[in-house]
């Protein structure tokens, strides 16, 4: 089933309604077109107007893989068990550009794909509870897969989808959002919404996408899990703090975490260092 997006007014978001209550108190009370706005505006990724096209991938067939979501773009390079490439949002599978080249050049067998919602892929929202159906059709449809490397929100419907039952043996997440911060309460703080809209937004779209898929705890999946894994985050990352990702990871011996200076929150997953200790991992008999 296709989640629908939830009506959306022309123009921007509009003023919160306000209303009296029995007390005689002014309280907030977001119209329904208001909370769709407010939901469209935090999980539609935004798109180029022409998808880009990794160089490496311009000789290769390209796949559309049906989806709950729609059809799901996604390339396969080599035979046998490969490593899926999941990036984040508002990001494509150009961004595994460097680390293509790598595995190719070492036999790697991979598979990248666009998640719904971006790049080449049909679907309109793009986090975790949506994007999560691209990555089990992808595993399924050009499996095999033993290996995966997500990089920033990435991390989320990889997860999920280990959670679901796709299965690998090894693991990578780079520049993670380990640091469990609540989603929906950080947008509303960025964009001064009220609680009322924010908590009326939250119920409208866990109720789009399924009540116990909204409810997936991540971090109780990382406790569960017991493939070998690999964390790559820079010190200098702008978005999440390295020192989040070090205290949560700390937790599980299985994890091996790598720190990096200098590279940004996008660029982790493009340096050349980086990329070589990525595919270091990842193509380890």
């Amino acid at each position: 089933m296709i989640v629908r997006s939830l009506h959306v007014p022309n123009g921007p978001l509009m003023a919160q309604s306000r209303a009296v209550d029995q007390t005689g108190a002014v309280t907030s009370s977001p119209t329904p077109e208001e909370v769709a706005a407010f939901v469209e505006m935090n999980v539609v990724p935004p798109r180029r107007e022409q998808p880009r096209l990794a160089d490496a991938l311009a000789s290769v067939e390209r796949h559309m893989v049906p989806s709950r979501q729609g059809e799901v773009a996604a390339w396969r390079v080599g035979d046998g068990p490969a490593v899926l490439l999941v990036h984040g949002y508002a990001d494509d599978h150009s961004l595994w550009s460097m680390l293509m080249d790598t595995l190719i050049a070492r036999g790697r067998p991979f598979v990248a794909l666009d998640l719904p919602g971006h790049g080449f892929s049909e679907g309109r929202w793009g986090l975790r509870e949506t994007t999560v159906d691209g990555v089990l059709a992808v595993a399924e449809a050009l499996g095999p897969v033993d290996g995966a490397v997500s990089h920033s929100a990435g991390s989320g419907p990889l997860l999920q989808a280990l959670d679901e039952g796709m299965e690998v043996h090894r693991l990578v997440f780079i520049a993670p959002p380990f640091g469990g911060s609540d989603f929906w309460a950080r947008h509303g703080e960025r964009h001064g919404a009220s609680a009322e809209l924010v908590e009326a937004a939250r119920a409208a779209y866990e109720a789009a996408v399924g009540r116990e898929r909204a409810a997936f705890d991540w971090q109780e999946m990382f406790l569960a899990l017991d493939q070998e894994i690999l964390v790559v985050h820079s010190v200098d990352d702008e978005r999440f703090d390295v020192t989040d990702t070090a205290e949560f990871v700390n937790r599980y011996p299985q994890v091996r975490l790598v720190t990096v200076d200098g590279l940004s929150h996008r660029r982790t997953a493009r340096d050349p260092q980086a990329v070589e200790v990525v595919a270091d991992f990842v193509c380890r008999s």
